[in-house]
């Protein structure tokens, strides 16, 4: 007698409640990363609101401090002269801050990321191409858009190219020696800036220069806590302490401290520079910029060559 055989779950019943749990579950994730956003953002947006009322609270106290002092020069007026000039700096103050108060925040880790992915896509493309790790930023005074172009070479006994023929990514045109990559630095459009609102003439010599390019680090782009220079003209290098720096690792290539220095230094003496960065005790890294002569190495000509031939003496028969 046969025994009836158990009967077997029907799979194609549990395939529609699958799909519904799993279209349940994706509705789920929808709501939830949307809920994510709109919490970010309103974060932000809180942010944003915060530093603003921040700057205008600020321009609300010189406003209080310049009205009060230009009321004070009616109430004493012995004192007239002082208070109507703390009154018209306190004034001039409220309103700089009140209009200059920034609408957008960008935190430091964004702006460290966004380097940090452009210094790696450089070092990938330096990589595989097989360059050295030199850089050379090499003044463009023929080209007015850019200041200077990075120039990393491919040999270790390279040539500086002609700054004409650094307009393309691949510098090919010239000889062997001169063959290598041309990049927009990082420092340019910052060296743009700093031209731009800099009072007064820029410096041609290498204190002058360093001095200039530290205060714009420290003071205008605040890109650094605080600096020390020391410049040595007979070997030709500059080397500026920085303590705090931005933009995260300061070894990377072109980092845009690195990068500002190196521009600077090259549009300010009109040749061809090199940086090198190292760690110290005492600060957060030290750069040194060396402005040295770069040359061309020299093949020996034909007429040399020649001439070697001829005065070595021939052998004796024997």
């Amino acid at each position: 007698m046969s025994q009836p055989e158990p009967s077997r779950p029907d799979a194609s019943a549990d395939e529609p409640t699958q799909q519904t749990d799993i279209v349940r579950d994706r509705q789920t994730l929808e709501a939830e990363l949307e809920v994510v956003r709109e919490e970010n953002r309103r974060l932000r947006e809180s942010y944003a609101h915060a530093k603003r009322a921040t700057f205008r609270r600020t321009a609300t106290g010189f406003f209080a401090v310049g009205g009060l002092s230009l009321i004070a020069s009616f109430v004493f007026p012995t004192l007239q002269t002082i208070f109507i000039a703390f009154g018209g700096t306190g004034v001039f103050a409220g309103i700089v801050t009140f209009y200059l108060t920034p609408e957008r925040f960008v935190s430091a880790s964004v702006s460290d990321t966004v380097f940090d992915t452009l210094a790696d896509v450089e070092q990938h493309l330096i990589r595989e191409l097989e360059l050295q790790t030199e850089a050379v930023y090499v003044p463009t005074t023929a080209r007015p858009e850019t200041n200077a172009c990075l120039f990393v070479p491919q040999h270790v006994e390279y040539a500086v190219p002609d700054p004409e023929q650094l307009g393309d990514l691949f510098v090919t045109s010239g000889t062997e020696a001169e063959q290598g990559i041309s990049l927009c630095p990082t420092g340019d459009r910052l060296y743009a800036e700093f031209a731009e609102t800099m009072s007064g003439k820029f410096g041609s010599d290498p204190d002058a220069i360093a001095t200039q390019l530290a205060a714009a680090l420290s003071e205008q782009f605040e890109l650094v806590d605080d600096t020390t220079i020391e410049t040595d003209g007979e070997n030709r290098t500059a080397s500026i302490a920085i303590d705090n720096p931005a933009f995260g690792d300061i070894h990377q290539l072109d980092h845009p401290i690195v990068s500002l220095l190196a521009v600077g230094f090259a549009t300010g003496l009109g040749r061809p520079v090199t940086v090198d960065t190292r760690d110290d005790e005492r600060f957060s890294a030290v750069v040194t910029v060396s402005w040295d002569e770069l040359e061309q190495p020299s093949a020996p000509s034909n007429g040399a060559t020649a001439q070697e031939q001829e005065t070595t003496p021939a052998p004796e028969s024997g």
